[in-house]
């Protein structure tokens, strides 16, 4: 099993229990050191102290089970306003908010759209305004974000400062 997969299943019931979702999990060398990154989020925003609780326990647990064995730091924090959303999880947690995509080609003309996530399928996201909405296939979406400045007014959010565990 990759170290990737292996830090995912160990953090998950910790994360469950807490009651976060894990939004995204990155294990990268920069520099000379590796760095652990972790997106974390829950029902109404996610806090700085409840990003560095987490840290700390995913810090002792990986250090117990001794998954790395390379020089490390965690990097807990929020995904924040701009946060990307690729898998259902994100759009379901998007549903209703002002949304920006872009898709590698042009549909009908159009590469990038805004507006309100309407709906989610099984191969498609449709967003709109008012009346109007546009079905958008999954496959040819390149990049999907929240609206920063019009999330701001819709629901705001907690920062994305980033709280340290060194090993």
């Amino acid at each position: 099993m990759h170290i990737l997969e292996q830090i995912k299943e160990l953090i998950a019931p910790e994360a469950l229990e807490r009651k976060y979702y894990i939004v995204d999990v990155t294990y990268k060398r920069e520099g000379k050191n590796f760095v652990l990154r972790i997106l974390a989020d829950k029902e109404g925003g996610i806090t700085m102290d409840e990003c560095a609780e987490f840290n700390n326990a995913i810090g002792e647990l990986l250090d117990k089970k001794g998954v790395i064995e390379d020089k490390y730091t965690i990097e807990v924090s929020s995904p924040g306003l701009d946060r990307r959303l690729v898998k259902d999880g994100d759009f379901v947690w998007a549903m209703d908010k002002r949304v920006k995509i872009t898709t590698y080609a042009p549909l009908d003309g159009k590469s990038a759209f805004s507006g309100r996530l309407l709906g989610l399928g099984k191969d498609t996201v449709v967003i709109g305004e008012d009346a109007a909405s546009t079905e958008i296939p999954r496959e040819k979406i390149a990049s999907a974000k929240v609206d920063e400045i019009a999330s701001v007014a819709l629901q705001p959010r907690n920062d994305d400062r980033k709280v340290k565990h060194e090993q």
